[in-house]
């Protein structure tokens, strides 16, 4: 016993140095958590697109606005009265294909704009309660096609890093799927003709072409049933549930009085989808259900 109470002994300097390495090491336990790093700092990092109008794009002055853009605000406001202190919220642009990453390696602390969970993307980041839901469709001339049988060979346009790919190659599986870097190079493409049609979600589609020559000119399909039913959230770290929980609560309360159409989300809603809005797309009443089904078990 004696030998054994020695041997135990001698390992435990090593075992206790590996122990302090695993948790010291980038991406574990140890690394700091979000909240502390911005009390730490004074500094909130917030992601959003530049391409997704309504949600996140440029204005005419180059600013970072919209839809998203203004969730962010709200938990920028949340932050200074958690701390009480001015904290500074930089925004910085991200695009479908290197959000997920720039959140999984701290270089920013949140992503809004209008990505969708998924099992798959779990793996390496973490998601908010969602803020909006809308159906995936796709965007083409009425003189290509009126029916989804039509699209049959036809190239349709899907950024990259987004869920849609996967959805046409399941929905549409005889359509050539044609890969651009974002919706505005994307937009671009289909009013040059250089490919047939673009997929995304309706209301991201409906922005894009709401002051194009091709208003009168273009049909969303399927005419009724979306091909798939997106839910959307922030994107956030793996392994941080204060963070997450802060996040969450935050959506709590602007969501409180969706299911009757009334309170802080409806009103941020109506200034970017409302009748004085950049598009008018009133607000689905199963989506505001699915919106309230998400934050009762918080409240």
């Amino acid at each position: 016993m004696k030998q054994i109470a020695m041997i135990l002994r001698g390992c435990l300097p090593w075992v206790t140095a590996a122990v302090l390495l695993a948790f010291a090491a980038p991406g574990t336990a140890w690394a700091e958590h979000v909240l502390d790093r911005i009390n730490n700092t004074g500094v909130f990092n917030a992601g959003t697109r530049t391409d997704a109008l309504p949600f996140a794009y440029r204005d005419k002055k180059g600013q970072l606005v919209g839809f998203s853009v203004d969730l962010l605000r709200e938990i920028h406001k949340r932050l200074k009265q958690r701390f009480n202190r001015p904290i500074e919220m930089k925004l910085v642009p991200t695009t479908a294909s290197d959000r997920m990453e720039m959140v999984a390696n701290a270089a920013i602390d949140i992503q809004c704009g209008i990505a969708t969970p998924t099992w798959e993307r779990e793996v390496p980041v973490d998601f908010s309660i969602p803020f909006f839901g809308n159906g995936t469709r796709i965007m083409t001339l009425r003189d290509t096609a009126m029916r989804l049988e039509d699209l049959r060979g036809k190239r349709i346009g899907v950024a990259v890093g987004t869920t849609t790919a996967g959805i046409l190659t399941e929905q549409v599986p005889d359509a050539v799927i044609v890969d651009v870097p974002d919706m505005d190079v994307g937009f671009a493409l289909f009013e040059r003709g250089e490919i047939d049609g673009l997929s995304n979600i309706g209301i991201v589609l409906r922005a894009k072409v709401e002051k194009s020559p091709l208003k009168s000119k273009v049909v969303l399909l399927p005419r009724t049933e979306a091909l798939s039913y997106e839910s959307m959230a922030c994107i956030l770290p793996q392994n941080d549930s204060e963070w997450r929980d802060f996040v969450n609560h935050a959506f709590v309360e602007l969501l409180d009085g969706v299911d009757e159409f009334r309170g802080p989300y409806i009103e941020i809603y109506e200034r970017w989808l409302g009748p004085r809005g950049v598009i008018y797309f009133p607000l689905d009443y199963a989506v505001a259900q699915r919106l309230a089904a998400a934050i009762i078990w918080l409240k």
